[in-house]
């Protein structure tokens, strides 16, 4: 997700941060709305005591529900939904007590009305028959608030008023539910890609030992000619590096999370970020040059997209680049206030006249660091290997 407080680990947590921020903002605009005509409501009121109470609570509730968005990143329970629709039936039947009926239509003296409407579209996330027990509740409470307003208001506001709060109830519940089955599913579709990922992992590691084994195998022929061994010595020093890395990190082991030494507003280290993007492939034989880049910091989702970004290089390096050395660059440009990542292979290269990308380089790595609003390039031609450039902007 985005950054600070709609950061999210799941899609599905992220649109529920984000609604429930939505709700408490619209609620808290509701009470700013309300405010303006408070001193004469309770001037105009039979009641001032009692409308002043009332107003007071309203706003309580919706810091209340603004504070859980914001502090908690999700919204009520759905007790809390029920409880919030309780208390708004509240304002509105004893409402008739404390608001004149002229003012009960089209004024914001006679608040509870547009109070309602807010809490109706909060109500988006409940079971549909908790939801259409709650909203003709607080329809219900509506009609008996605006009841005996038909001599100041004709009948068609008044019904066009109701309308109205039906109808956002139904949009915001189709929104909602939309929204969240769409989270959902790219949830599912992002915990199907790391599935396919273990397996290609798995497939690895097994053409990993076939290979291995197949070299042994000829090297114990004492009839091979010397160049042929010559060759098969140098394929097999490849192998020992690519075993060793599986030893040490396995061949399923999981990335690390970019959290290690956070600094200011929780920015994260870049060199830790790279180290931990090429953890696992020893067997390329990396040869990282990170010094220059010392001190610099990204922000968490940067951090993650970077991380993402050399995995993904390296693995594309390791499935097709056939190359013996990857040298890994960093270097800070303070008079340009930019950071600059170099990943070199010394592989077969390609054509990227006539080559397309695919999924790896295309849209894992490119597509994402540009979703960060980070830039990348790519050079590379047959023989010469590859050269991936990612820059960013240093952080102030």
């Amino acid at each position: 997700m985005s950054r600070g407080r709609l950061t999210a680990r799941t899609s599905a947590a992220g649109v529920e941060n984000v609604l429930a921020l939505t709700y408490g903002c619209a609620r808290a605009g509701t009470i700013l709305q309300m405010l303006p005509s408070l001193p004469f409501g309770m001037e105009v009121s039979p009641r001032p005591c009692l409308y002043l109470v009332l107003w007071l609570l309203a706003a309580a509730n919706a810091a209340v529900v603004l504070m859980v968005a914001v502090l908690r990143r999700r919204g009520l329970s759905p007790a809390g939904v029920v409880m919030d629709a309780a208390l708004c039936t509240v304002f509105l039947v004893l409402g008739t007590l404390v608001v004149p009926v002229q003012d009960r239509v089209g004024s914001w003296v006679g608040w509870a009305p547009g109070y309602s409407v807010a809490v109706v579209v909060g109500m988006a996330g409940l079971r549909i028959a908790t939801w259409c027990a709650m909203v003709t509740v607080v329809t219900a409470a509506y009609i008996f608030f605006t009841a005996e307003a038909t001599d100041f208001a004709s009948h068609s506001t008044i019904t066009g008023n109701i309308l109205t709060l039906l109808v956002l109830g139904c949009i915001a519940r189709i929104i909602v539910r939309y929204i969240s089955r769409v989270a959902a599913d790219a949830d599912a579709a992002r915990a199907q890609v790391a599935e396919l990922a273990r397996d290609e992992e798995k497939r690895r590691a097994e053409l990993t030992m076939h290979d291995s084994i197949a070299i042994m195998h000829l090297l114990t022929d004492p009839t091979l000619p010397a160049a042929t061994r010559a060759q098969l010595c140098e394929q097999a020093a490849a192998e020992i590096r690519r075993m060793r890395a599986y030893l040490r990190d396995g061949p399923d082991a999981p990335y690390r999370s970019c959290a290690g030494k956070p600094g200011a507003n929780g920015d994260v280290a870049l060199l830790d970020v790279l180290n931990e993007g090429m953890s696992g492939f020893a067997d390329l034989g990396l040869e990282p040059a990170l010094d220059l880049a010392d001190g610099v910091t990204v922000d968490p989702a940067t951090a993650e997209a970077v991380r993402g970004a050399m995995a993904g290089v390296l693995h594309n390096v390791r499935r097709h680049a056939r190359a013996t050395m990857v040298i890994v660059h960093a270097d800070a440009e303070r008079d340009r206030a930019r950071w600059i990542v170099t990943i070199r292979d010394n592989g077969i290269g390609f054509d990227t006249a006539t080559t397309t990308l695919g999924t790896g380089l295309g849209r894992q790595v490119l597509a994402e660091l540009e979703r960060h609003a980070l830039t990348a390039s790519i050079a590379s031609g047959p023989g010469l290997g590859t050269r991936i450039t990612i820059e960013g902007k240093l952080r102030p």
